[in-house]
């Protein structure tokens, strides 16, 4: 990848911050007389160079992206014995230290839809503050209901987002955004706002975390004002992240505790961005004879407050505080950020006009598949690059280049150039191909869907018929699938394997169990497992149980072919009892502990990674909760992995 900007100039340092409270020198004695160092009186705008003006953050819903398809918040670890001598006192601006660490408030999580836009929900405490209402998408308030307060917890705090799937990417979007009374019960002990907002950074969906840390008010719970303070430095408003620091009790030992070290680090980031470089000098030295060791935070840090750059390895993961830090201090970020970044900071990328083109499209194409942009947004990203005409010509040509991000921008503005229907076809399946093989095949789609749209099925289009119905059928345009699919079988030129399994995916997508030829989809499904070819098996295998999962009934030769050919039957193999609290959760009607547990059995790698059977189990117990629609986007995403027809 190409270097991601140019180093820009260094910034000057100025006051944008002003102390709430004075820090006098008198000889070798330096005393703090207020804790909150870093409290500006009300109305202190920054002056002259400060690394950028502070503005405040913005009012009224922000609208959600529709999804198509990091570091955590610190956590307190084990307490010390003793506390910090002396100079501790100087690491973060905050609460004093001997209030509690964490607050036991109740909050739960939310929902998907497309176009949906949040806002803080009025009539309703921190414990059960949302920013989505059933109507637009939220499981309601008594979505816990029946479900054990440990397991939230748990689960909650490990949600596996982003993932793979676009489905469930939606539904963990929405079960965090949903306000709802959690059930009593001893809990962890981290309020269940904290973890929904640290979910919901994980995922990239900052600005609904800013949304959803503000329903808690002025007094916040230390892991809320750090989870505020995350989602705001990933949105480079640098007054709220520093703002939320008064919430942030001064930590025992930034060595061994996340909670103590994040506080350190903040607290430099706001003394520096304040143009105090002296102080920030000075806590960095106390965080040294702390033990606090990371080598990165120290050579930013003094690279922005004083100048003098330390040497320091190149990180592996590219985190909100180091992205924060790489800013102020001016410094070249690594190469690879874009592929290393966490979610939340991907949109800084695309508004970022310094970053490189193949850079740019790199955090779009990331930020498509976890459903922060749709696209539309992705196609707008495609179309920045330019290339020459020799460039344009060589994706016709056996000398293609390597898949890469500019290519698949290529291929984009290739087909929106392309006149002669061969050269269509060549390079819509081109397109397809290439973003399937990269995990991008859903926001390629949906970016492509106009230059689709437009094309009308005819017999000289018939050799991207599979291709086309594929396409549709994942974006739920059944209608404008099936013209492709009786294209494939006119003029008595059936495309035999392709079409039984773009057959088997619209049914599954929106097929009727009380309207289909059970006994023809019954031996089609037996013949298939009877074969010898593996792929064809799989896909047949996970046809049945996916169909029966949705109410279809087969029949019992299905049953007796799956025995014989359950070598078929492979993928990740969650534990036996997180299926059967799957399904326990959904017969009890619990939809918010159901929704967590069906994405924790999907995981970070998508439906087709899993088993058969454990999608399936997810695609039956959303239906049971009465999420038809979910169950089956899930259970065509499942499938659609098995089957290599269409693919380009």
């Amino acid at each position: 990848m190409t270097n991601l900007r140019a180093k820009p100039g260094k910034r000057s340092l100025a006051a944008g911050l002003a102390f709430a409270a004075s820090m006098s020198l008198a000889g070798t004695q330096l005393a703090a007389e207020e804790a909150n160092v870093l409290q500006a009186p009300p109305g202190m705008a920054p002056s002259g160079g400060a690394p950028q003006q502070l503005s405040a953050p913005g009012e009224g819903p922000q609208r959600i992206v529709p999804p198509g398809y990091g570091a955590t918040v610190p956590g307190s670890a084990a307490p010390v014995a003793d506390e910090p001598q002396g100079p501790s006192q100087f690491f973060p601006a905050g609460a004093s230290a001997s209030e509690p660490s964490v607050r036991v408030l109740s909050a739960v999580p939310g929902q998907r839809n497309t176009g949906i836009e949040i806002g803080t929900l009025t009539g309703v405490g921190p414990a059960t503050s949302g920013l989505i209402s059933p109507q637009q998408g939220g499981f309601g308030s008594d979505m816990w209901q029946g479900a054990s307060r440990t397991d939230i917890d748990t689960y909650l705090a490990r949600l596996p987002v982003p993932g793979a799937s676009p489905v469930m990417n939606d539904l963990a979007r929405r079960l965090l955004l949903t306000g709802a009374q959690p059930p009593s019960g001893a809990g962890s002990g981290i309020t269940l706002l904290a973890t929904r907002i640290d979910r919901l950074i994980a995922a990239g969906h900052t600005q609904a975390a800013v949304e959803l840390a503000s329903s808690a008010g002025q007094d916040r719970p230390p892991l809320v004002a750090a989870g505020l303070a995350r989602a705001a430095l990933a949105q480079s408003n640098e007054q709220l992240a520093c703002e939320a620091l008064k919430d942030i009790p001064p930590g025992r030992d930034p060595a061994h505790d996340a909670m103590a070290a994040f506080s350190v680090k903040l607290s430099t980031y706001c003394q520096i961005a304040a143009g105090n470089p002296e102080i920030a000098s000075l806590t960095l030295d106390l965080a040294r004879e702390e033990g606090m060791d990371d080598a990165l935070f120290y050579s930013l840090a003094s690279e922005a407050a004083l100048g003098i750059v330390l040497r320091a390895p190149e990180p592996n993961g590219l985190t909100i505080m180091n992205f924060a830090f790489y800013k102020l201090a001016g410094r070249e970020l690594p190469k690879d950020a874009v592929d290393i970044a966490e979610p939340a900071l991907l949109p800084a990328f695309l508004n970022d006009e310094t970053v490189a083109p193949e850079a740019k499209v790199a955090a779009a194409e990331r930020a498509a598949s976890y459903g922060l942009i749709d696209g539309r947004d992705l196609a707008a990203v495609y179309r920045e690059p330019s290339f020459t005409p020799e460039q344009m010509a060589g994706l016709l040509t056996s000398d293609i280049p390597e898949p890469s991000p500019l290519r698949r921008a290529m291929i984009f503005q290739a087909i929106g150039n392309a006149v002669a229907a061969d050269d269509r076809m060549r390079l819509f399946r081109l397109a397809f191909a290439t973003a399937e093989s990269a995990g991008l095949y859903y926001p390629t789609i949906e970016a492509l869907y106009p230059d689709l749209d437009r094309l009308v099925p005819s017999d000289a289009l018939r050799p991207l018929a599979p291709a086309a119905a594929r396409a549709f059928i994942a974006l739920g345009e059944r209608s404008k699938a099936q013209e492709w699919l009786a294209l494939m079988g006119s003029g008595g030129q059936m495309l035999g394997r392709d079409m039984r399994e773009l057959e088997g995916l619209l049914r599954i997508s929106g097929g009727s169990p009380d309207a289909f030829d059970r006994s023809k989809v019954s031996a089609e499904i037996a013949s298939d497992l009877k074969s010898g070819v593996a792929q064809t098996r799989a896909y047949a295998a996970s046809e049945a149980m996916l169909l029966e999962a949705l109410g279809f009934q087969l029949e019992s030769s299905v049953w007796d072919a799956l025995l014989d050919a359950r070598g078929a039957l492979t993928g990740q193999v969650p534990p036996e009892a997180l299926l059967n609290q799957l399904n326990v959760a959904s017969q009890k009607r619990s939809v918010g502990e159901t929704v967590m547990l069906a994405i924790e059995v999907i995981g970070t790698n998508g439906a087709g990674a899993v088993h058969p059977r454990a999608a399936a189990q997810a695609v039956s117990s959303l239906r049971t909760v009465n999420l038809e629609s979910e169950a089956r986007r899930l259970a065509l995403e499942a499938l659609m992995a098995r089957s290599s027809a269409g693919r380009g």
